[in-house]
């Protein structure tokens, strides 16, 4: 089968991608001086982009804030979420390596107010990934359990662990990586074994009955 080729972009929408990555620059800028209120002003003068032209891409804060989360997911190439077991364990040094390309641009999305508001609307996805990627250990442990498991294992695969470690032990990325592994791959060995303890509790199924 002969390989589609995209149709190449217009002038128009190579101007576009221009301009909102100068947009998605400026407001990188804004963040790692440490601005904590961002206003559309103060992004069209860093980025030397009109306000006029912010407002044609993005209606407010909110949908500037929410393509600035994927632009900065895409810059600093943070892998996609695990979907299983093995991969919550994997891809932890790859996570937090992408943490550490722009560090200082990280840090101030874990603490500007509107970086944290677009953090929170991907919570409930992302535990759902988690929840399903841990499926194989959680199956027959406690609801309660379970729940804790995915918050502990979560904090851990996170940018705020990565900057926990880093700052409260002067651990590197790659030293906290490796103990957020070692933590991870702990918890998972634990709720595979209760998991295995309790199926070995069950009653055994009458002769008979319906499996």
């Amino acid at each position: 089968m002969d390989k589609v080729i995209p149709p190449r972009p217009t002038a128009r929408e190579e101007l576009a991608t221009i301009t909102q990555d100068r947009i998605m620059e400026g407001l990188a800028a804004l963040l790692r001086a440490g601005s904590d209120e961002v206003t559309f002003d103060l992004v069209a003068r860093q980025s030397g982009v009109p306000q006029r032209t912010l407002y044609r891409y993005f209606a407010n804060k909110e949908a500037l804030f929410a393509a600035f989360w994927r632009w900065v997911n895409t810059r600093i190439a943070v892998p996609a979420l695990p979907v299983s077991c093995e991969q919550v364990v994997e891809h932890i040094p790859e996570l937090f390596s992408a943490f550490d390309r722009d560090e200082p641009l990280v840090r101030a999305m874990l603490h500007n107010p509107h970086g944290r508001a677009v953090r929170l609307a991907h919570a409930e996805a992302r535990r759902e990934k988690f929840s399903i990627a841990l499926r194989d250990v959680t199956g027959t442990i406690p609801a309660e359990d379970v729940r804790h498991l995915l918050a502990a294992v979560t904090a851990l695969c996170s940018a705020s662990g990565w900057e926990s470690m880093k700052d409260n032990w002067s651990l590197s990325g790659a030293e906290a990586a490796k103990a957020a592994q070692w933590a991870v791959q702990a918890l998972i060995d634990d709720a595979r074994r209760r998991s295995r303890g309790t199926e070995a509790r069950q009653p055994a199924t009458m002769e008979g009955d319906a499996r």
